[in-house]
């Protein structure tokens, strides 16, 4: 018999707490969490008992939490953080790297290269720990396996050095976008 929607929800303390841990970021973990309940709810019918429920619901959530670093890995936001909406987010997206009719305008050239600058002051600023996963994986574009082979450490200390590192990047660059 599938998990009733109570049932599943009686479990949600324990799966939060196993995010926070796991992602360090209270707007994240909630999120993986949330969405972890709604992929079991989804997919209870599944659930054939052969593991507590518990273990079922957590393994579902550590899926969801590596979807959240893969998703949080591929871009750099220049947002302010957990203060900033999301249309402000995307707006500020958009005028820093869009390419229309006036690309060549030299006041938004300089804008560009001063924005580069300070992007590049910022990493260089990191420490090395995070700074080298960041490298690695969002400039060079190298793979997760080959960033924890080369740098002798876990895939799960990888995506958290690389999501502490956004994480810092987006917080100093915010001040130079203002």
């Amino acid at each position: 018999m599938p998990p009733t929607p109570i049932e599943l929800a009686d479990h949600r303390g324990a799966m939060l707490r196993f995010a926070r841990r796991k992602i360090r970021d209270e707007n994240l973990a909630e999120d993986a969490v949330q969405d972890a309940l709604a992929a079991a709810l989804a997919s209870r019918e599944s659930f054939q008992g052969q593991s507590a429920l518990r273990t079922w619901l957590i393994g579902i959530l550590n899926h969801k939490i590596q979807d959240t670093f893969r998703r949080e890995g591929r871009y750099v936001s220049l947002g302010g953080g957990a203060d900033s909406d999301d249309d402000s987010d995307r707006e500020l997206e958009r005028l820093a790297w869009e390419q229309d009719d006036d690309y060549h305008d030299p006041l938004r050239q300089v804008a560009r290269n001063r924005l580069g600058e300070a992007l590049h002051s910022e990493i260089e600023a990191l420490p090395r720990t995070l700074k080298d996963v960041f490298v690695m994986q969002v400039l060079e574009g190298a793979d997760t396996a080959e960033v924890c082979r080369e740098l002798e450490i876990t895939e799960a200390n990888c995506w958290v050095r690389l999501h502490r590192a956004r994480k810092r990047l987006s917080e100093r660059m915010s001040a130079h976008l203002t």
